[in-house]
This record gives C-alpha cells, sequence and structure tokens, in this order.
C-alpha cells in the first residue's frame, strides 16, 4: 500500500500531465484511506468539472470545502463549480470566502464579480471587479467584465473607459470593441458605435451578433437599407439567431415592406418564444395591417414573455378598443397604470374610452395626459398658469386657444361664451384659417393673433370641459351660426337653380390625422349612394388622384376642390345644401354649428366624441350618425344610408 502523502504527489503530477483517469484513481485511493483528505476531494471535483459533469463536481468539491474550510482555491473552485451550474447565488457565497481567506486572489474577485453580475446585482459586480482590476491591472478580462457591469448600471461612459483601457493593454481583444460600441450606443453617439462595431467586424467577420448589433445601430441611424444588409448577414451567419431576425423585421418594416418583416418577426418568435421583442413588433405590422385580432393574440404572447411589458399592455388596449371590446381595452390600461400609475400613453388612452362610453367625469381627468405624452398630442404652452376651473377668473384676462385640429376648435369653441360669462376678459386664439370665420360669428369675443400681454391665465379649448364640469347631462348647446350672405350668394350663383334636393358630400378627412385610415373612404366606395334623384356636390378639398379616377362613375356629382378657398366659402356652401353627408371631419363639426342637417359616417371603432350605440349626437343636435357594422365595411353604411335618402327624399 502506497501511503497517502506518496500517492498524493503521484495524483498532483498526473493532473499537470492532463492523466485524468491516472489522477482520479489515485485520489479515489487516497480517499479509501482518508476519507476526509481535502487534496484528493478537491481534485475529483475539479476533473467532473472538467469532463462538465457538474452534479458531481459539486457534490466532491462541497466536501472538499467542508474538509478544510479554510483552504482559499477549494472554495473558488466551488464557486466556479456553482457559476457554470447557474447556482449563482451560492456561487457568491463561495467566491466571498475565498476573497476572504486569500485577499491577493484575485480570480476569485472576478468570480464573485461575474457571478453578481449574472444576478443583475450589476453595481455589486463592479465593485469587486475593481477590486480585481486593483490586484491584476494588467488583465484585459477584468477591466472588459467591469465595463459590462458599469454598463449593465447605465453608467456608460465610466463603461466605455474601461473598455478603451483593455484595448490599450489588447488591441485585437474583440469583446472590447464589441462592448464599446453597445456603450456608445446607449449614450446616442451612434456612429462612433457603428466604427467600434466594424473594428469588432473586422476581427472576426463571422460573429453574428457583432452584425446584429451593427443593423441595430443603423435603424437608429435610419439607414434602412444598411441595416437590412447587416441584419441579413447575421441571419446568414446564425440562422437560428432570434435578435437578428428581428432586427431584420424592424428594417424591412422601415422600408415598408410589411409582409416580409412580418416574417422576419414570426421567424424571430418561432426561434425564441420567450423573445417579447419579436411579438410585439409582429403585433405592431398587424395592427398597422388592421388585423386587430392578430394583433391581439401577439400582444398577450409578448405578455406571456414579459408580463409587465408597458407598451404591450397599452397597445393591447389600443387592439381591444379597435374590435369594439371597450371594457377589456380599460382592463389593459388600468393593468399598465398598475405598473406606472402616472403612465401618460395609458392615462391618455383611457380617457378616450371613457369619453366614447360616455364617462365624461373620468374621461376629462384623464385627457389632461395628453400634454404629458411623449408626443404630446397638439398641446400648446405659452407659459402661463393653467385655469382649472377652481380659479375665480372674475375681471382677469385669460387665453383660450386652440391646440389641435379645425373640427376640435369648431366643438370647443362653445365654451369660450361660458368663460366670459364667470366675468374673464376673454381673448380667444384659434388657427388662422379659422379666426376671419369666427371673429364673424362670434363677435363679443375677442379673437387674437398673439398672446397679450395682460393674460394672467390660460387654457385649451380641450382643457374647458373640465374647468367647466361637462357632463352629459350638461354639455352646452352650440350658439347657431350663420353663413355669410354675400358668400351665400355668391355660392347660389354658382350653383344654379335647384331642380332637386342639393346634398354636399365629403368622404376624406386629413390624411395626416392619426386615425384618417380608418375615418376616411374612396370616392369608389360611397358611389353607391349617388343617383340621379338629388344633385351631388363634392364639398371636398385635396381630392387625391385615386378619386379622379372614380369621377366619372359618380352620376350627378360636381366637385369643387380649388373654388374653395377658407372656411367662409365651406360655410355658405353647407347652407346652400339640402343635406350634407360627411366622414368625421371638421366639415362635419361646421355643418353642425350652422345646424345644417348633416350624416356622419363612422367607423366601426369611431371618435370619443360620437359615443357609441346612438344615432344622434349630444354636441349637435342636426346630426345623424350611420356606424359601420363591422370593420371597414363602409358597404354596410351605404347601405343604410340609401334607405334613409329613399325615406329623406323620396
Amino acid at each position: 500500500m502506497i501511503p497517502p502523502a506518496a500517492l498524493w504527489g503521484q495524483v498532483q503530477l498526473a493532473m499537470q500531465q492532463g492523466r485524468l483517469d491516472v489522477a482520479q484513481a489515485g485520489a479515489e485511493q487516497i480517499l479509501r484511506v482518508a476519507p476526509r483528505h481535502p487534496g484528493a476531494l478537491h481534485i475529483l471535483g475539479v476533473i467532473c468539472l472538467q469532463r462538465r459533469q457538474m452534479a458531481e463536481a459539486l457534490r466532491w468539491l462541497k466536501k472538499a470545502s467542508q474538509a478544510d474550510q479554510r483552504n482559499a482555491m477549494i472554495w473558488a473552485t466551488l464557486g466556479y463549480a456553482c457559476f457554470e451550474s447557474a447556482a449563482f447565488r451560492d456561487a457568491v457565497e463561495a467566491f466571498r470566502k475565498a476573497a476572504s481567506l486569500d485577499q491577493r486572489a484575485h480570480p476569485a474577485l472576478h468570480g464573485l464579480g461575474k457571478s453578481l453580475q449574472a444576478l443583475g446585482r450589476h453595481q455589486e459586480a463592479a465593485g469587486a471587479l475593481g477590486r480585481a482590476m486593483a490586484l491584476d491591472p494588467r488583465n484585459p478580462d477584468y477591466a472588459n467584465d467591469r465595463g459590462v457591469a458599469l454598463m449593465e448600471s447605465g453608467m456608460h461612459a465610466e463603461a466605455i473607459m474601461d473598455f478603451d483601457a483593455v484595448l490599450a493593454l489588447a488591441p485585437g481583444f474583440f469583446g472590447a470593441f464589441l462592448n464599446k460600441g453597445l456603450a456608445l450606443k446607449k449614450l446616442g453617439d451612434a456612429r462612433a458605435a457603428l466604427a467600434a462595431l466594424d473594428q469588432a467586424i473586422t476581427l472576426n467577420p463571422s460573429y453574428a451578433p457583432a452584425h446584429s448589433n451593427r443593423a441595430a445601430i443603423l435603424l437608429d441611424l435610419e439607414e434602412f437599407a444598411q441595416a437590412l444588409t447587416a441584419a441579413g448577414r447575421a441571419t446568414a451567419l446564425a440562422p437560428n439567431f432570434a435578435e437578428a431576425w428581428n432586427n431584420n423585421g424592424l428594417a424591412q418594416l422601415a422600408l415598408e415592406q410589411p409582409d416580409a418583416a412580418l416574417e422576419s418577426f414570426r421567424r424571430a418568435a418561432e426561434l425564441d418564444p420567450a423573445n417579447a421583442a419579436a411579438h410585439y413588433n409582429a403585433a405592431g405590422v398587424h395592427w398597422q395591417c388592421g388585423d386587430y385580432a392578430l394583433a391581439v393574440e401577439a400582444y398577450r404572447l409578448c405578455l406571456r414573455a414579459a408580463p409587465q411589458h408597458l407598451m404591450a399592455l397599452n397597445d393591447l388596449g389600443l387592439a381591444e378598443a379597435a374590435r369594439g371590446n371597450h371594457l377589456a381595452a380599460l382592463e389593459c390600461y388600468d393593468g399598465a397604470l398598475r405598473l406606472v400609475p402616472d403612465f401618460a400613453e395609458a392615462q391618455f388612452n383611457k380617457s378616450l374610452t371613457c369619453l366614447l362610453l360616455g364617462d365624461l367625469t373620468e374621461g376629462w381627468r384623464l385627457w389632461e395626459a395628453r400634454k404629458r405624452k411623449k408626443i404630446p398630442v397638439g398641446f400648446q404652452d405659452f407659459g402661463l398658469p393653467l385655469w382649472t376651473g377652481a380659479q375665480d377668473i372674475s375681471g382677469r384676462r385669460i387665453l383660450l386657444h386652440w391646440e389641435q385640429g379645425f373640427g376640435d376648435t369648431i366643438q370647443f369653441i362653445r365654451y369660450a361664451p361660458l368663460v366670459q360669462a364667470k366675468g374673464a376678459n376673454v381673448a380667444l386664439m384659434v388657427q388662422p384659417e379659422l379666426a376671419p370665420l369666427i371673429r364673424r360669428v362670434m363677435p363679443d369675443i375677442q379673437v387674437v393673433d398673439e398672446v397679450p400681454s395682460d393674460a394672467t391665465l390660460q387654457c385649451p379649448l380641450m382643457s374647458l370641459p373640465r374647468a367647466l364640469d361637462t357632463s352629459l347631462q350638461n354639455i352646452p348647446k352650440s350658439p347657431l351660426w350663420t353663413a355669410d350672405k354675400a358668400r351665400r350668394q355668391l355660392w347660389r350663383a354658382r350653383l344654379g337653380e335647384a331642380g332637386k334636393p342639393r346634398i354636399g358630400v365629403s368622404w376624406r378627412g386629413n390624411p395626416k390625422q392619426i386615425n384618417d385610415r380608418h375615418r376616411s373612404m374612396t370616392l369608389r366606395d360611397i358611389l353607391t349612394v349617388f343617383d340621379r334623384s338629388a344633385d351631388w356636390f363634392g364639398i371636398q378639398k385635396g381630392m387625391p388622384e385615386i378619386d379622379y379616377a372614380f369621377l366619372s362613375e359618380a352620376p350627378g356629382l360636381r366637385v369643387f376642390d380649388d373654388e374653395i378657398k377658407d372656411f367662409e366659402d365651406t360655410a355658405a356652401l353647407v347652407a346652400e345644401m339640402d343635406l350634407v353627408i360627411s366622414v368625421c371631419t371638421s366639415f362635419a363639426h361646421l355643418a353642425g354649428s350652422i345646424g345644417q342637417e348633416c350624416w356622419v359616417m363612422l367607423p366601426f371603432n369611431p371618435d370619443w366624441r360620437w359615443l357609441l350605440a346612438r344615432q344622434d349626437r349630444p354636441w349637435y343636435a342636426s346630426v345623424r350618425l350611420f356606424r359601420q357594422p363591422r370593420i371597414s365595411d363602409w358597404a354596410g353604411v351605404m347601405d343604410e344610408m340609401r334607405t334613409a335618402l329613399h325615406a329623406r327624399f323620396g
């Protein structure tokens, strides 16, 4: 029998020579004589670690650490085994023990930093890695890993200093260039980030994540064709790399290739079902294409992968609302607000749903979030205190000002006389295009072009309903305007004798409006209502070429485009009609303000002001509503309208 001490020397030599089987046999022989021999236990743990037999490695190393609790090397090896087994909390404890036993054990500090990093404790990780760097300042791995920890802590400038230190030590260190590029991207220096990634790719052109990250930066720079090339290179190198497919889809979407983008997002999601971004982006494409059921499904998959994805909750609400599921939409917005109570996007969208459902009190309250959105909705701020309805305004000069579209101004301008009735000296600022009309029809209100120097308060027109506690029961009536007599005479002469009922039609709104693709239609969509029992007039400015192509198919339709110079012309022309038919545009608001009979054609998910399940509208007595029975079903609206026209005119 060879004594354990002599056998131990042979085991160590076998390990140095890489003869693992011999070392294992020797260590096992030692343990038969000395079961708590820490060296033999440690050797068996190292052998299992090298063979990736992780459970066995942990078993032997834990026995070794119990046999010799003061051995820093054993604790460090146990730390590595725990780290490789993804037991990061156990790894932290083992590395801490090793570092406490040997103050110079910089590898243990490095392992501690990496383990803390894996647990998301980035600042603690940076501290441990900094101590390792102090002990071994020329080790580029330590500086690179601390740079990553700093980057994850949001300290991007400091991280770049570490990556530069790495490159000073090792100019060909691929990972430092890669990480520096990511840090520079976070700092918003896209060009410098691109240069760093290009250097990384020069060192290792077959590393797919570098090409994928390059694509992401090119997307930020809006260089979409190059981004698509970079993402394509990444997917060619790594066909199963989900992130690269996601970036590929983003580039395709930016290049107006929605079908190809959707296929890329689907591929990313199939490769990595937990990739929330891929599901979210796929949902966005479905949304843009009007496939709301598929959008809902994709948003729910995103939330399954990332339950606290704030924008997915918000956008799921929008998709549910688009399908008419307004209560489900409210649940989504409330879910987002539970995560972030002051999340302006969800507050604003919830306000629209509340208003649509007739809950005006809550709707007006949340409506104020429009001012805090990432892209504020039409809000202007003239540096004056906001009148909320609580302050006494008697004798004070207050600026009431427009903030969104022409129709919004026309609808809410009715509140100006109510503010004036409270004793305020009102200065009203409206869009220049509306100012001449408003000055004429509201002579008791001063319409201004600039902020008066004596104004002490301000209030946007669309905040007045809240300030004046408007509910469905007390919506103020709009004072009936009149069209200018001289303009009416000009249009009467231009129209000629009225042998048949005159019907004015507007089928398109401003194409820049966010919901225009749903509220507007083409001339072709409305052709079926035109017949020869009436004289039809297109009160439509800026008619696109696609509509002119169908003009010959509209019997008796006479279009006024460039002949309509301003809102005074529009008001005069509307007043000469027996009926006007419109989609949801300023034209409908103007007709309602004049008191002209107006039929408004609404999409399935209408603008909030039209409410739900009613044909009348509390804001205008002369308006009748025709609603799509299903999403995008203008044909159903035309059927109902033909019946109504026959009943109205015979």
